[in-house]
């Protein structure tokens, strides 16, 4: 690699840095928004939240890795053109194949990582993040208690606690169940643990009192230093941790298991999935070479390229829409998996064979150029 071709490539590195880190945290706060009423609503800790939210982050950045790598080469290459660096390397006999040579490199270092992303990093990070958030579902007393609130976790029961500890010792708790319209019953105690004790959820009071009004209209009050509730229907939770197309590994995306294959519809998206893991990152190298086959070809225009650059990244952006439309369509019809793979392919041949034959064009006309000269010289 010349130091003119080296100068290209960091001319399009910090611009992609850039706009991958851009579109990350825009990606990265949009999702925080579905996780934060999550949190919120089950009392956890801004740490949790964090950790969700950049748990995701893996596949933001699979997705809009592409396009970064494209924004970035549309950027660098229209920054050449503007200073008439391009001019000058052209001048100099450089064809579009060799300008855009470095750009092509980084764009294969993006597929290399994007790859990587797609195949290890995404299902790991989408594991934990969905075990963490299995943890704050089952979270019992998150769900059932909110200190000073009055919680109805379920249908005909009220529940009241002053003081949660980090413990989870409550303190001050007051339950009212309703369940049984004819005997409703209210539990008050100094203390309360909830626990659970294998299949079954269960409350603990000490130190209170059971409350119960009679057909008759009199109050029974029973005295207890220790009371169990069982709270298994009310708090019925499903505690598997069930994994998703996304955070899954290749292989059990393409081999799923016999009982998964029985599933026509399922297994139709697990290998919509997988091939699209695969598929994705060539279009890393296909908008690379779709921007350079738009701005490094034709010569030198004084007015600019914005119309150039506007097809382009339209051009560009409908390519990348219509592989998710396609990943999407294989998911009802397993036989358009092959199309996922031959978008990314067709666009890099086509706009390759534009650059690679501009540049034969180029060579072709420098010599007649200077056959032309050498005749014009010749002595009669």
């Amino acid at each position: 690699m010349t130091l003119l071709q080296r100068y290209f490539r960091s001319q399009a590195f910090w611009p992609l840095v850039i706009s991958l880190s851009a579109l990350a945290t825009l990606a990265l706060l949009t999702q925080s928004l579905s996780t934060i009423d999550l949190i919120v609503e089950n009392r956890q800790s801004a740490f949790v939240f964090l950790k969700v939210t950049f748990l995701a982050l893996p596949q933001l950045v699979s997705i809009i890795m592409p396009l970064a790598v494209f924004m970035a080469i549309i950027f660098a290459v229209n920054r050449l053109n503007i200073d008439s660096e391009l001019v000058v390397a052209k001048a100099s006999g450089m064809s579009p194949a060799q300008i855009g040579s470095p750009l092509l490199r980084l764009a294969t270092y993006a597929f290399i990582l994007h790859i990587f992303i797609n195949l290890w990093v995404q299902p790991t990070s989408f594991r934990a993040m969905r075990a963490e958030l299995l943890s704050v579902r089952t979270d019992i007393a998150a769900q059932m208690l909110r200190p000073g609130e009055f919680i109805r976790p379920a249908t005909g029961v009220t529940v009241y606690a002053r003081e949660i500890k980090s413990s989870g010792d409550m303190v001050d708790v007051l339950i009212y169940d309703a369940r049984s319209t004819i005997e409703p019953m209210t539990h008050s105690a100094k203390s309360g643990q909830i626990t659970k004790f294998g299949d079954r959820t269960l409350l603990a009071l000490k130190d209170g009192n059971i409350q119960t009004l009679n057909p008759t209209g009199t109050l029974d009050i029973i005295e207890f230093e220790t009371h169990t509730i069982d709270l298994t229907d009310i708090m019925a939770m499903d505690p598997v941790l069930r994994l998703k197309t996304s955070d899954r590994y290749l292989h059990e995306l393409l081999r799923p298991t016999d009982r998964e294959r029985a599933n026509k519809k399922g297994y139709r998206k697990l290998l919509a999935e997988g091939h699209a893991r695969l598929s994705a990152p060539i279009y890393n190298i296909a908008l690379t070479l779709l921007a350079l086959a738009f701005l490094t070809r034709g010569e030198y225009q004084r007015m600019g390229y914005g119309r150039k650059i506007a097809l382009c990244a339209i051009t560009g952006f409908v390519a990348r829409l219509g592989g998710f439309a396609l990943t999407a369509a294989a998911e009802s019809d397993a036989a358009l998996n092959p199309a996922q793979y031959a978008l990314p392919i067709a666009i890099s041949l086509i706009c390759g064979f534009m650059i690679l034959k501009e540049g034969g064009s180029k060579k072709l006309k420098k010599v007649k150029i200077d056959t032309a000269y050498s005749h014009r010289e010749a002595p009669v």
